[in-house]
């Protein structure tokens, strides 16, 4: 087996390795070599069996426990994936790849609270890490994922009055905006991250925080380049500055409905400097409906 592993004939290795367990099936190191060419080759039954066999002979295999889980994972099994991450962990909590199956195994069996102990972990370890190790930011489908299953969990317990679900549901909101004020402070985000934090300070009520997140999400996609060429990225501009565009109507004031339609008429703008006269994007219809209803409102105030 180990002749046609090094020269990359992987299905005669696996053939010859499997016959040779067959004669002495207590040797470890070798299932996990066949593990390893089963996950290779998409066998993914036989590396459940090997990487299996490698944990039944030594439960303190941290790794063969961590391809069991990544096997389950990739079988859409997260119930099964999941023990297996917590004895992967409990032999060795620094391997990142770890944490971050375990972050989307507790999404999917929406455990958050541990999702959100994950997320606070990849932090640390990104912070603490050479950028080598190419430990990733946390994603947005996770963040997100997290944040609509936190607030789901509060409202069925409020609905349901029961006092101890409303305390835990409680504590998970409060980890949550404890998560999201760490991410702010541990590096630059992206735009979708200012968004989030909207969404979900919006949610509690706080609106304060709502409108500075709004203008942090402003910010945030003004400073990236290329955004005004890119369709997408001009509907999400033009869906954020209608959002801010209502809370300087809420205001009312002069100086708001002013800054607001400065704020506009750039963006627009820099959009219209981009694209042919003849064939501009139809979310500048948007923006012109926005400054001349600022007009008409600023109007009042030189009467």
């Amino acid at each position: 087996g180990k002749f046609y592993f090094e020269k990359g004939e992987l299905r005669k290795a696996l053939k010859h390795f499997l016959d040779g367990l067959e004669i002495k099936p207590l040797m470890p190191n070798v299932w996990f070599r066949v593990g390893t060419i089963g996950m290779q080759l998409r066998e993914w039954d036989t590396a459940l069996r090997a990487f299996s066999e490698v944990v039944q002979q030594e439960p303190e295999e941290g790794d063969a426990w961590a391809n069991v889980a990544a096997i389950h994972m990739h079988n859409k099994n997260p119930a099964e994936a999941y023990p297996a991450l917590l004895e992967s962990l409990k032999q060795n909590r620094n391997n990142w790849r770890v944490w971050v199956t375990k972050l989307y195994a507790c999404i999917d069996l929406k455990k958050y609270d541990e999702a959100i102990q994950a997320c606070n972990q990849l932090l640390d370890m990104k912070a603490r890490r050479n950028a080598a190790e190419g430990i990733p930011p946390l994603e947005e489908r996770c963040i997100r994922a997290i944040i609509g299953g936190v607030l789901r969990n509060y409202d069925t317990a409020r609905v349901s009055k029961d006092e101890a679900c409303i305390s835990s549901s409680k504590r998970s909101l409060l980890r949550l905006r404890e998560l999201l004020d760490k991410m702010e402070s541990s590096s630059k985000l992206e735009p979708w991250f200012y968004e989030v934090s909207a969404y979900f300070n919006g949610q509690m009520g706080w609106q304060e925080d709502v409108f500075n997140d709004l203008m942090k999400e402003y910010r945030a996609m003004q400073s990236a380049p290329g955004w005004e060429a890119d369709p997408y990225r001009i509907h999400k501009m033009t869906l954020l500055m209608k959002d801010i565009f209502q809370w300087y109507l809420k205001d009312g004031s002069k100086e708001s409905l002013t800054k607001c339609k400065f704020m506009l008429s750039g963006v627009a703008k820099k959009i219209r400097n981009y694209f042919d006269p003849s064939d501009p994007p139809k979310e500048l219809a948007d923006f012109d409906a926005m400054i001349e209803k600022l007009n008409e409102l600023l109007m009042v105030f030189k009467k």
